[in-house]
């Protein structure tokens, strides 16, 4: 195609000279806008034709010669005047606009404004650079503004991540639920400006109860102590998972028959919640203009985030007051058993030897009557030696200490207070230490172990015996005795009846061990305590409470 390959090399030509002939036509354009430019042509022009007048017609020639010399000279210094003046209209000049209205935009005055020449190239220049100080301008506004209102977004989330760092150290260093709940009240009520407080919990009955309040009188407290859960707005928002907000407090004033704190107030009403559940509500009076102002998407969300992380708090401090209330109520049970199968027992054969020397005594037999008397002696110094031994069982705390010393603690001690001979064997070369659960659980197993061989099983030797399984994976813990054994193992007696032996059954299931315990009348007793090492060494994560809150 010999046509085509003649116009490709013509298109890259015009293509390459594009940038070259618009240059020139901006330029022919710039000089026939610039009127000092078109003066300096017809001075240069002038000029050249007074030269050639001085060679053709000399002035000293003829009078016309002399006419038109002059005349020209008139004409370039006229023209030179012109020339001047323009070139300071509309060259000099705005230059001095523009370095001037450069140093002011350097200044910070983006509103300044040049004077703009009618004529000349500049004169559009300058109407641009005005144009741009104006954006600028309008540019810093913006940003000055957006900065502004950032600064404000930031100061709030600060704010808002004081009042949960409150709110979280006040869960952390508060003694008791009502000690929390008015340092949590305290707080709220002093950053958000309430007139008062208050936090409801739902009871048994369903009706809100208020425990904890600020800025109520003795007279209010008593009328607000219990409210159904239906009767106001405190009640119907179970279902509810965010703020609300009632703009008149007239309501509970009618149904309690109390004037609260003004007119111009509302109530914030907050729901408490943990894993879903509604525990109860805290209320804030706040005057409406503040409300107007907090009312954000910000501060509904940290109320909310703050009823949710007390709602935790609330119920963790209910597990804990249940949980506290069981552990007393097991280790009160056990004081009873331990006193049931040893004091008791004892203080009844007392009783039955005091019933045999009233008999004695009637008969006046004087030698019996002392041997009965040294007798009950020997009982009641048994019934003072078991009394102290469970003192010393139930208020002596365990030291926390590796399993090995532990129970070389124990040993040593059963020989003083035993004529039994006992033996403590193991093959643990490095210190075993337990987790404070694991360990209590063990200890107590063994002490109980001991105190049954001492009490109950006649035996002359006694042995633990400590040892690994497994490949080191398991512990196992083996106490046995020569003595009269068992005639009924704890899973066949009767109600009541070896409470001792049933609970260190109840102590192995709590640590998830194997518990064996072999006895046959005359051959004495073998206990077996079974337990995963691994799991016995880990100790148990701490509860942790949320206190993030989204910054962003």
């Amino acid at each position: 195609m010999p046509g085509s390959s003649s116009q490709q090399p013509l298109q890259q030509l015009s293509f390459r000279f594009q940038p070259e002939f618009s240059v020139l036509k901006n330029t022919v354009k710039c000089i026939f806008r610039c009127r000092a430019i078109g003066f300096l042509a017809l001075l240069a022009f002038s000029l050249g034709a007074l030269f050639l007048s001085v060679f053709w017609l000399p002035p000293s020639a003829s009078q016309a010669g002399t006419v038109v010399f002059e005349t020209l000279l008139l004409l370039s210094f006229s023209l030179l005047l012109i020339c001047l003046y323009l070139i300071w209209h509309d060259l000099l000049n705005p230059v001095m606009n523009i370095e001037e209205w450069s140093q002011q935009m350097r200044s910070g005055h983006l509103d300044f404004k040049m004077d703009v020449p009618r004529h000349g190239d500049l004169s559009r220049l300058s109407e641009d650079l005005n144009d741009l100080g104006t954006m600028m301008y309008h540019l810093a506004r913006d940003t000055e503004e957006q900065l502004h209102q950032h600064t404000q977004h930031t100061q709030q989330k600060t704010q808002s991540l004081v009042i949960l760092y409150d709110v979280a150290a006040s869960i952390n260093i508060s003694s008791s639920l009502e000690d929390l709940l008015k340092r949590f009240l305290k707080t709220l009520t002093e950053v958000i400006q309430a007139n008062a407080g208050a936090v409801r919990l739902l009871n048994a009955e369903g009706q809100m109860e208020l425990v904890a309040s600020i800025g109520f009188d003795d007279d209010l407290i008593a009328k607000e102590h219990l409210l159904p859960a239906e009767s106001c707005v405190c009640g119907q928002i179970e279902n509810c998972d965010e703020l609300v907000y009632q703009d008149s407090i007239l309501p509970c004033s009618q149904k309690v028959s109390h004037s609260f704190f003004g007119k111009d107030l509302g109530l914030i009403v907050v729901p408490l919640q943990y894993q879903g559940n509604t525990l109860g509500v805290y209320n804030l009076f706040v005057n409406k203009e503040i409300f107007e102002k907090k009312n954000t998407d910000d501060y509904r969300e940290l109320f909310t985030s703050i009823g949710r992380h007390l709602g935790m708090a609330i119920a963790k401090a209910r597990l804990d007051e249940e949980s506290t209330k069981l552990s007393i109520m097991q280790e009160r049970n056990r004081l009873s058993y331990e006193l049931h199968d040893s004091l008791a027992q004892t203080l009844a054969s007392i009783r039955l030897q005091v019933r045999v020397l009233d008999e004695i005594m009637h008969q006046d037999d004087e030698p019996t009557i002392w041997q009965q008397l040294e007798r009950i002696e020997n009982t009641v110094d048994e019934a003072n030696t078991e009394l102290r031994s469970l003192i010393a069982h139930f208020q002596a705390p365990i030291r926390k200490q590796a399993l090995i010393p532990a129970v070389q603690d124990i040993v040593k001690r059963f020989r003083t207070e035993s004529d039994i001979h006992i033996f403590f064997q193991h093959t643990i070369n490095e210190p075993l230490n337990l987790s404070d659960k694991y360990h209590l659980e063990v200890i107590r197993i063994i002490q109980e172990s001991l105190n049954n061989i001492r009490k109950h099983s006649e035996a002359n030797v006694a042995r633990i015996m400590i040892r690994h399984r497994e490949q080191k994976k398991r512990l196992q813990i083996l106490i046995e005795d020569d003595g009269i054994g068992l005639k009924t193992l704890p899973e066949n007696s009767k109600p009541g009846e070896q409470i001792g032996l049933k609970s260190m059954t109840e102590r192995a299931s709590r640590m998830k061990a194997d518990f064996t315990m072999e006895s046959e009348p005359g051959e004495g007793t073998r206990i077996i305590l079974e337990f995963d090492i691994k799991r016995a060494q880990s100790t148990q994560p701490s509860v942790k409470i949320d206190t993030s809150f989204d910054l962003v």
